[in-house]
């Protein structure tokens, strides 16, 4: 099977395989032998970059995340961004705008890379972490957690 565009999918895995998959993550994880993979009759070692991807996929998987894989020059729709990033498409046209996301044109329609995307998504993740942690310290720096029952 040869899949050239885009794919993602909803992991839906049951209990007995959930385990599998860790177990596998865990032994790729391990392994001083390179990972093989057999092909009808063939066995192809794996090279470093493709161990280091089977592990994070089989690792994802485990932990039941949705996965998309794609070439790193993909091109999405503004649509497209939104749905990765969870926000309406209009916030992803603000974001254009506004200079936070790159983006190129396709026609007269702005298309943002798969590349792009992830890193907009990692970087609002850190800015986030640090903002919730600036407030947790002030919170307790000013004894906002003395005596809280939660």
């Amino acid at each position: 099977m040869t899949l050239l565009s885009p794919h993602a999918t909803e992991a839906v895995v049951d209990a007995s395989e959930l385990s599998a998959l860790k177990s596998a993550a865990a032994r790729v994880n391990d392994s001083v032998i390179p990972p093989r993979i057999l092909i009808g009759e063939e066995v192809i070692t794996l090279p470093s970059d493709v161990v280091d991807a089977v592990q994070d996929l089989l690792t994802r998987f485990a932990n039941g995340d949705s996965v998309v894989i794609g070439s790193a020059r993909t091109l999405l729709t503004t649509s497209q961004v939104a749905d990765l990033l969870g926000v309406s498409r209009s916030f992803v046209v603000h974001l254009i705008d506004d200079g936070r996301l790159d983006y190129e044109f396709r026609g007269t329609h702005r298309r943002v890379s798969l590349t792009e995307t992830i890193r907009y998504l990692e970087e609002s993740k850190r800015e986030r972490r640090a903002k919730l942690d600036a407030i947790a310290e002030v919170t307790a720096e000013t004894g906002g957690y003395d005596g809280d029952p939660f």
